[in-house]
């Protein structure tokens, strides 16, 4: 279980990016007409949980680096990849749109910066002590 929390938490994310994106085009196209308060709550809430369960995912991958835990990057950039893919389909493969407005894109390239410093500390390609 411990082993995979970070696999689960990515999987977390794919999750309420689907509902933060259903939800957003089901509030969006009938608001005009129809006023539902739950579509709305279930928006920001979706919303404030990807932020929520990305931060919990990197301060699993400090606690992991910390404790010189073992961390599987390579799977874990690759899920990151598939929501990545995921925002492309669904933003029409238009980049900055997709930057701008997905909450989960943002999550991603945060996490994918944090991948690259644990990489870089594995590694040891920079040596910063002398």
């Amino acid at each position: 279980m411990k082993k995979k929390l970070g696999m689960y938490l990515i999987c977390l994310i794919y999750i309420f990016e689907l509902i933060y994106t259903m939800s957003a085009m089901y509030f969006n196209s009938f608001m005009v007409t129809h006023k539902i308060e739950i579509f709305e709550n279930i928006y920001q809430i979706a919303y404030c949980m990807i932020f929520i369960v990305g931060i919990l995912y990197i301060l699993l991958l400090i606690y992991k680096v910390g404790h010189h835990e073992s961390i599987d990057l390579k799977k874990n950039t690759g899920l990151l990849f598939g929501i990545v893919f995921m925002d492309l389909v669904l933003y029409g493969f238009f980049i900055i749109p997709m930057l701008v407005s997905s909450p989960a894109m943002k999550m991603v390239c945060i996490c994918f910066l944090v991948h690259l410093l644990v990489y870089i500390k594995e590694k040891q390609l920079f040596v910063l002590e002398k």
